[in-house]
Order: C-alpha cells, then sequence, then structure tokens
C-alpha cells in the first residue's frame, strides 16, 4: 500500500478521514461507504484522469477533514503513476471549494479549498502546487461564465479580466470603433445589433527567450439571442454561456504563466453580445470580412463563426505564429454527434490534432477529430458573395462550420478548431461538474501549450 496524505486547516480542524482506492473487475467507478476505518472505499478496474479528478472532488464535497489519507493499491500506479495521481487529486480537492455566488458586480471572486500535501519528494509537490494552480484557473473560466450577461458583457468581460492581475501577462484591447475602422466587418456585424460595443482582448504572455509562439483564439459573444433569427425560449438563459471560449483562453493563460511555460502565448477573445434590435444584420446581409472577402449572412444565429474569422485572419497577420487554435461554443450539431462526452476536432494538420488528442485524455477533456473540406464547401457557396457562412440545411453543420473558417486560415498555417458547444455546462456524469458552468478548455488549452513547450515543433 501507498499512502499520500493531505491536510487543511480550514475545512475541520478535529477530523481525520482515510480513503481506501483499489483495482477490482468492474469498469464504472464504484463507491463503498460501508468499509471499517475508512470513510470510503472507490473501486474501478482502470482508473482514467476524469476518475482522479471526481475523487477528490467527491473527497472534498462529502467530507470535513483535517488530514485526509488515501490508500493505494501499488497496482493503481501501472496505468497512472503517483505524479499524476497527485496533481489530479489536488484539483479535485481545491476545486471543490468553489460555489457561484451572485454579487452586484462584474468582478471575479472564485474561490477554491486549499490544502497541503504532506511530502518531502520535490516531484510530488510540483505536481500537487500544478494541480491547484489548474483549479484556479478553471474557476476563473467558470466564474466568467457563471455571470449573468446583465453583469458581463463585452466591456465589463474586459475589466474583469484586468482586474484579475494575471501575473506576467500584459493584457489590451481594442474597442469598437477602432474596429469597425481596422475593417472587422464580420465581428462588428455581429455587435451592431446590441447596445455593447464589440471588444477585443488580447493577453499577450511572452517569456523571455521564447522562440515557439502560439495563439488561442476564443469565441466571446457573451449573450447569444440568436440576433433577428432568433432563438426559442427553451434554453435561452444558457446562451450567456457562449463566450465559454474566450472564458477557457482566460483560464488557460493563467495556468500558463503560472507554470511559467517556455513559449509565448496570445490570447485572443473577440467578445460582443448578439441582439435583435433596428440596427442588427439581416438574413441575407452581406459584409466585408477583415481580409476582404464578402460573406453572405443565411443566419444571424451562425454568428460566432463571423466573429472567429476575422480574429482568425488578424492573429495570423499580427502574429504569424507557430500554432493557431479556437475554441467555441459554435453548433448545437456537435452535441447532436457527439453527445457530452468529447468537443470536436477540426484540423489541417495531422500532427496538431495528435497532439490536442493526447493533451485532451491527459486533462480529462476529450476532443474527436471530425472532417473539413470537400463536400463540406458546397454549403458555402453564394450567388451574391464570395462566401455564405452556412446554410439552411443542417446536414453536417459543425464539419461545414469548421470549413467556413479554414477560409480565412493560411495553406501553411497550423490550425485547430475545437467545437466545445456541449460542454459549457450540465455534465451531469462528471462530479467535478455538479453545478453550472464548466470551464470547460481552461485544461485543455494550457496542457497543449505544455505539451508544445515540451515537444517543439511537431
Amino acid at each position: 500500500m501507498t499512502e499520500l496524505i493531505y491536510s487543511s486547516d480550514g475545512l475541520d480542524a478535529q477530523k481525520e478521514r482515510q480513503i481506501l482506492i483499489e483495482p477490482c473487475v468492474q469498469s464504472e467507478l464504484d463507491e463503498n461507504y460501508d468499509i471499517s476505518g475508512c470513510s470510503v472505499r472507490y473501486q474501478k478496474r482502470e482508473f482514467t484522469v476524469d476518475d482522479i479528478q471526481d475523487i477528490g472532488f467527491d473527497v472534498a464535497r462529502k467530507f470535513s477533514f483535517s488530514k485526509l489519507t488515501f490508500l493505494f493499491d501499488d497496482d493503481l500506479f501501472t496505468d497512472n503513476s503517483v505524479e499524476v495521481w497527485v496533481k489530479w487529486l489536488s484539483f479535485g480537492l481545491s476545486l471543490a471549494g468553489y460555489r457561484y455566488k451572485h454579487s452586484q458586480s462584474y468582478a471575479l471572486h472564485p474561490t477554491i479549498n486549499v490544502v497541503g500535501l504532506e511530502a518531502q519528494n520535490v516531484e510530488l509537490q510540483n505536481a500537487h502546487k500544478r494541480g491547484c494552480t489548474l483549479a484556479i484557473a478553471q474557476t476563473h473560466s467558470r466564474e466568467l461564465m457563471n455571470k449573468p450577461a446583465n453583469q458581463l458583457y463585452p466591456e465589463t468581460f474586459v475589466k474583469a479580466v484586468e482586474q484579475l492581475q494575471i501575473p506576467d501577462i500584459k493584457i489590451s484591447a481594442i474597442g469598437g470603433e477602432k474596429l469597425t475602422s481596422m475593417g472587422f466587418g464580420g465581428m462588428m456585424g455581429v455587435a451592431q445589433g446590441s447596445e455593447h460595443d464589440g471588444q477585443l482582448l488580447t493577453l499577450d504572455y511572452n517569456p523571455e527567450g521564447a522562440t515557439t509562439s502560439i495563439v488561442l483564439i476564443g469565441k466571446g459573444v457573451t449573450f447569444d439571442s440568436g440576433g433577428i433569427s432568433i432563438k426559442g425560449a427553451k434554453f435561452m438563459s444558457t446562451m450567456k454561456f457562449d463566450m465559454g471560449g474566450a472564458a477557457s483562453v482566460v483560464g488557460a493563460l493563467y495556468a500558463i504563466s503560472q507554470a511559467k511555460l517556455p513559449v509565448r502565448v496570445i490570447g485572443l477573445c473577440g467578445l460582443v453580445e448578439n441582439m435583435p434590435s433596428g440596427k442588427a444584420l439581416k438574413p441575407g446581409d452581406v459584409v466585408t470580412m477583415l481580409s476582404g472577402e464578402n460573406v453572405e449572412i443565411i443566419s444571424t444565429d451562425a454568428e460566432g463563426r463571423m466573429v472567429l474569422a476575422d480574429v482568425l485572419y488578424y492573429a495570423q497577420e499580427t502574429y504569424n505564429p507557430d500554432y493557431l487554435l479556437d475554441i467555441a461554443t459554435l453548433t448545437g450539431g456537435v452535441g447532436i454527434a457527439l453527445g457530452k462526452g468529447y468537443s470536436a476536432l477540426m484540423s489541417n494538420s495531422d500532427d496538431f490534432v495528435e497532439v490536442v488528442k493526447s493533451a485532451g485524455s491527459a486533462c480529462g477533456e476529450r476532443v474527436w477529430p471530425m472532417p473539413i473540406g470537400g463536400w463540406f464547401n458546397l454549403p458555402l457557396k453564394s450567388d451574391y458573395a464570395d462566401l455564405q457562412h452556412g446554410s439552411e440545411d443542417p446536414h453536417g453543420s459543425p464539419c461545414v462550420a469548421a470549413t467556413f473558417l479554414s477560409h480565412f486560415v493560411r495553406d501553411n498555417q497550423a490550425w485547430v478548431h475545437i467545437d466545445s458547444a456541449a460542454m459549457s455546462h450540465n455534465i451531469p456524469h462528471r462530479k467535478i461538474y455538479d453545478k453550472a458552468a464548466t470551464g470547460y478548455g481552461a485544461l485543455l488549452l494550457s496542457e497543449i501549450c505544455h505539451s508544445l513547450s515540451v515537444k517543439g515543433e511537431v
């Protein structure tokens, strides 16, 4: 048996708990509370990163403790090392302290449990610190997503991130009039129906000596009514989560800066509100994008790709990155295709795909590759413009949307698109997502950047 001992001054100074973790023949995680000398026993044939995260979270939510001892059958370290167990147990234990509390302000107040690991081993302490840092990163993303849209809109999103004062991150923003004059026709076309100006928020982590550059782009639609193509009333309240991509970029940049990765990472958040009004875009309108291409609007509820297309083009022109990645709650179709198990992954680089897939498995935010190009270009043909941004036909909608974005990516640019629409909230099969927003993507993006910092060119 191997022991891992955690301590906490804040949860309960009087209680010591023992948690037994053992392998068994069954494929589903089993919890048993009728174990002599232990608070609970967890059993499974093979424990995944997801299981480890959930165990840490579950223990901290169910039991108060001053001292917590995990007892492991040593066979468990065949699939995941002790360091992996420490990292993700620490993540779950820490994350369990977060609960969203409404306040009359856009300011963020994320909280976690403060737990310590009783170990002299430097590698284990580093793994513990990394897990706690990732818990904070995800709470930053969750807190942004949980804020209601009457408090968190493009301008206040920028202010909220500025107030985080993330170390080693240079923050800047470009506002509506400047974006319009620069030619952000797609992004500002979406924003024109709202009283709130669009904003392009930049978070730049640029450590000395970095030779590899990565741009992370997040869709930041702070509320998506659908515009003139207005959504149905059902689940409309959850459209405040449509800035989940931007929120994940903010969380990831926090984790990346704390890890002091030796790569330059630029986070770009395209922030707009999509509303119906007398100024709003209409189906059939044609807008000129930052790239100079003309795009016919089919549905104003396909707004996210217009924002991303402009920011993708801007990122390449401004930074010429080695790697370009966008993440967005983009299409309802991805949830129909993949449910709550995966986000969709589309790319022009097989090597980049493998990095992202491995990163997803390593952090419990999994992705599934889907195709672009070919047939998916047919719905983008327009009689009135260079492109239309979709069609009335829903067939292959996640792939059509990604194919539209690919028209704004250079042929020689390594690029990945992640459609995380179904993963922003309501994932009941995971314990760490017990309520409200998930903050999905913060772990994935930081893990991708970590992989690229270790591997170098792929």
